[in-house]
């Protein structure tokens, strides 16, 4: 078992719930606290099993991608655009070092916003319609 085989696991860890379609309530943390948790995760290899931050990243990634996909849907079934246009469930090709990338683009200034609006943008830079 090598290295890639454990960045394989640290990135499902990370986006484990990027496929899920249920609804859940609006996140609430904000990058800012969320980025050094997930950076921690992606160097620990092995180790991030048994962090103490996998599981507050995957509560939060679970909310995140749970919601942005009901939000997905509700447009659709409204008739409406959807704010971005990904796979079909269990389609998506995400993986967590393309989302941690992705946030740590964000200005510090900015790192305030919430998990939530930065997952939003990261999507629909990814699957614009």
């Amino acid at each position: 078992m090598g290295k890639a085989f454990f960045m394989h696991i640290v990135t499902r860890v990370i986006l484990a719930a990027t496929i899920i379609g249920l609804s859940a309530p609006v996140s609430a943390m904000p990058v800012s606290e969320f980025l050094p948790k997930a950076e921690k995760l992606m160097k620990a290899g092995m180790g991030a099993m048994f962090s103490k931050h996998r599981k507050p990243v995957m509560h939060e990634m679970e909310k995140v991608t749970t919601n942005y996909r009901a939000e997905i849907k509700a447009a659709k079934a409204a008739g409406r655009t959807p704010p971005s246009c990904p796979p079909a469930k269990g389609k998506a090709k995400l993986n967590g070092k393309e989302f941690v990338a992705h946030l740590q683009k964000i200005p510090v200034s900015r790192r305030s916003m919430e998990v939530k609006t930065a997952f939003h943008g990261f999507m629909k830079k990814k699957y614009p319609c």
